[in-house]
């Protein structure tokens, strides 16, 4: 029912498009505007930023966001500013705005997935400079992503060398399109440092479609972190110590937030509509991930991450494919297998925060060395 529901949506969408880009000669804008998006659900990543910074920096240039008036960000964009997703004046501002700068692949579309499976048609191709904020740093091998199978990007945004020359080197594209610059929301990141843990892994694409609560629930991954969450020696030491741990699960799984149980009132099951996740990185003194690139974020403002790999040979074998980033040779935190190897290194990075060695991979790899990030995406922008 969800899929039929989908596809006409869709065809609405479509046919609203199709009306539009013929009237659309005789409407056409006059004037220069940039459009922005993330997922058209937030404000909360590297557009978000980058849409603050030229309202407060570059107040002449004319800016529409996209976004959902469900969503829990709506507010944070200017009422004038936002397009609902998918509206005729979000399909009008998609043809007519001179730059198209999304976080994700098609992302400022009326609709992203039938946009983006249709976007090397002629009658759906962009006319405006299409720009790629990124929402993560790309360290694995993610094959649509390719130059030949991405579609138009004018510029490809990078937040460190090793992925420029990554992208260049593996994934096609030239020194024209990726520009090193640093993510616009770096620009955003100050360590708080309160006494919180945060654990935030990553997706698989065979949990999003398992089903039910209850399939999710036999899973390896379910059992795995439900365990850890209960882990006796980790809740007493976060209780003794006064230290909370949200659990942030990632975005595509969010819907089975609520099979996760602990007792304690000291772990947090954090859902995306009450809470940011760049707030909670700024927050925390020690985050627990698998293979999400939200630890670059973490590592940004040097502090330590642990990385849980339980499943390492069937992750790279049925997710994604294996990159350029070791996590053992280039990792900012230990690796661990084992439950209890987790903990361990969570109460020792609690006690005596991040290793000299995992200083030094940082500050190696993040080379740029200020937060000038957004100013730099704007100047390479600008010279499109």
């Amino acid at each position: 029912m969800k899929k039929v529901k989908l596809r006409i949506y869709q065809l609405y969408i479509l046919i609203k498009y199709v009306i539009l880009v013929f009237l659309n000669p005789f409407i056409k804008l006059k004037e220069d505007v940039w459009l922005l998006s993330e997922r058209g659900i937030d404000a909360r990543d590297n557009a978000y930023v980058f849409y603050k910074f030229l309202k407060e920096k570059h107040p002449n240039i004319k800016v529409k966001y996209v976004i959902n008036k469900q969503s829990p960000d709506f507010n944070k964009i200017s009422k004038e500013d936002s397009l609902k997703p998918g509206s005729l004046k979000h399909i009008y501002y998609y043809l007519n705005s001179s730059k198209l700068i999304s976080t994700h692949i098609m992302g400022f579309a009326p609709e992203m997935r039938i946009f983006n499976k249709f976007k090397n048609f002629k009658l759906f191709k962009p006319n405006g400079k299409v720009v790629f904020l990124q929402h993560g740093i790309t360290s694995n091998y993610i094959e649509f992503l390719k130059y030949d199978n991405v579609g138009k990007i004018d510029l490809f945004i990078s937040a460190s060398k090793m992925e420029y020359e990554f992208l260049i080197n593996t994934y096609g594209y030239t020194e024209d399109i990726v520009k090193y610059t640093g993510f616009a929301r770096y620009d955003n990141l100050i360590d708080l440092n309160e006494k919180s843990i945060l654990l935030m892994p990553t997706w698989r694409k065979e949990l999003f479609y398992i089903g039910s609560d209850n399939n999710f629930m036999q899973t390896d991954y379910y059992q795995k972190f439900n365990n850890l969450i209960n882990n006796k020696k980790l809740l007493n030491y976060i209780e003794k110590s006064n230290f909370k741990l949200y659990f942030y699960p990632h975005f595509e799984l969010q819907k089975y937030i609520n099979t996760f149980k602990c007792d304690s009132k000291n772990i947090i099951l954090a859902n995306m509509e009450d809470y940011d996740v760049q707030d909670l990185l700024k927050r925390t003194k020690v985050l627990v991930t698998d293979y999400s690139s939200v630890f670059y974020d973490f590592a940004y403002m040097k502090k330590e991450v642990i990385y849980y790999q339980f499943d390492f040979e069937e992750f790279y074998g049925k997710h994604y494919g294996k990159g350029n980033f070791d996590f053992v040779d280039n990792g900012f935190g230990p690796v661990c297998k084992e439950e209890n190897e987790v903990v361990e290194n969570i109460i020792k990075i609690c006690k005596n925060g991040i290793e000299d060695k995992y200083l030094e991979r940082v500050n190696r790899y993040f080379t740029l060395g200020n937060n000038n990030n957004c100013e730099r995406i704007y100047k390479e922008i600008i010279n499109l």
